[in-house]
């Protein structure tokens, strides 16, 4: 088969003719009809179009007279608008100089100044919206809401996965600026328990730098209370949980209080088989003992825990008996039910009276031999059982 072919069509385009060297000069044709003069159109606008032939309107040279009053080329771009455009509107809010006056006042609206609007009603000023100064408030003030601020953290702080969601985030705030990092600072470090040693299992429970050796010297120093929580790790403690300069407990110098809180009893019967008699005893003595001897002005222990450990076992007594060595003063937690003179009531009624708690006795007929009620006899020492 064959291809047919087809050829386009040539467009034939003309050829446009070239201004010569120079131009020729024009002969003057007289026109049959007169032009009318520029008087009879003074607001005529001369041609852009340049002629050879000479024109009988005003050229631009020629027109010496002042401006038109609307000429569009003496208005501003922004004093242009399409409201109120008729010429009478505009020659009330020009100037001698053909100039716009403001445009609140071309379009009848209020100025800055003014006090009436176009329906001529009365209207007050606006006044700019000033933005509010957090470091003008008293200190007072800023203190309840730094509190407001650090409401949702945990009152003790320590080394857990947490505490870029729960601390970190709140801690954001110190960088505002100097005066804000500086008393917002001193309040969440002073009014936080720190715990000295971590407790949350993992690798922070075995990790080389503990909480307070990732605090500064600063933030150590704003320090009120510390914790020591023992329990964990009873058959084998962590290395690290040993009296370092790292921890720089010297530099505590505002810490008053530590906090005793013992999780576990390890000599209970049914730990037997799984711990070293006594080992962790005088573990706990030994470490309480060299963090009391670092820290300057500590002055009052504050020994708390869980309701199974017995205010008379032996590591609450290893623990009172190194408090008492440095001679300071001892107070009981909320969490246990201890108080000065006796156990909580749990442990009380579990070991049958068992404990340094009080315990009321009846032992007979009253004074008169009657029956009744005899003396009340209150022992303050360990008592096994009462018949």
């Amino acid at each position: 088969m064959v291809k047919k072919t087809t050829k386009k069509a040539q467009v034939v385009r003309p050829r446009l003719s070239r201004p010569n060297a120079g131009p020729s000069a024009p002969t003057p044709v007289v026109p049959a009809l007169t032009t009318p003069s520029s008087s009879a159109f003074p607001s005529a606008v001369p041609s852009a179009v340049p002629s050879a032939i000479p024109s009988a309107y005003a050229s631009e040279d020629e027109d010496d007279g002042p401006p038109a009053k609307f000429d569009a080329r003496t208005i501003p771009m922004a004093k242009l608008t399409l409201e109120n455009a008729s010429p009478e509107a505009g020659a009330e809010n020009q100037n001698a100089n053909g100039e716009f006056k403001d445009a609140a006042a071309a379009n009848g609206e209020t100025s800055e100044n003014g006090e009436t609007d176009a329906d001529g009603k009365g209207k007050e000023p606006e006044e700019s919206i000033v933005p509010f100064r957090f470091l003008d408030l008293p200190s007072e003030l800023r203190v309840k809401i730094y509190g407001y601020h650090f409401e949702s953290t945990d009152p003790v702080t320590d080394l857990t996965p947490d505490n870029y969601r729960k601390v970190f985030r709140k801690l954001l705030l110190l960088r505002t600026c100097r005066t804000v990092y500086q008393e917002a600072s001193y309040y969440f470090y002073s009014s936080h328990i720190f715990r000295i040693f971590p407790t949350h299992p993992g690798r922070f429970f075995k990790t080389r730098r503990p909480l307070l050796a990732r605090l500064n010297k600063g933030q150590r120093s704003a320090m009120t209370r510390l914790e020591l929580r023992l329990g964990p790790g009873f058959n084998k403690p962590p290395k690290c949980w040993v009296v370092q300069r790292k921890l720089g407990l010297k530099e505590c110098v505002n810490v008053r209080t530590v906090n005793v809180f013992v999780q576990l009893d390890p000599s209970v019967s049914w730990l037997d088989g799984f711990r070293k008699a006594g080992f962790y005893e005088t573990f706990s003595s030994s470490l309480l003992n060299d963090i009391l001897t670092e820290l300057p002005n500590v002055d009052t222990i504050e020994f708390d825990g869980y309701e199974s450990v017995r205010k008379n076992c032996p590591i609450m007594e290893a623990l009172q008996q190194t408090v008492r060595e440095h001679k300071l003063r001892v107070t009981w937690g909320p969490k246990n039910g201890w108080t000065e003179t006796s156990d909580n009531a749990t442990n009380v009624k579990l070991n049958n009276g068992a404990g340094t708690g009080k315990v009321i006795i009846n032992i007979g007929p009253n004074a008169e031999g009657m029956i009744g009620p005899g003396p009340i006899i209150t022992y303050d020492s360990p008592i096994m059982s009462v018949a």
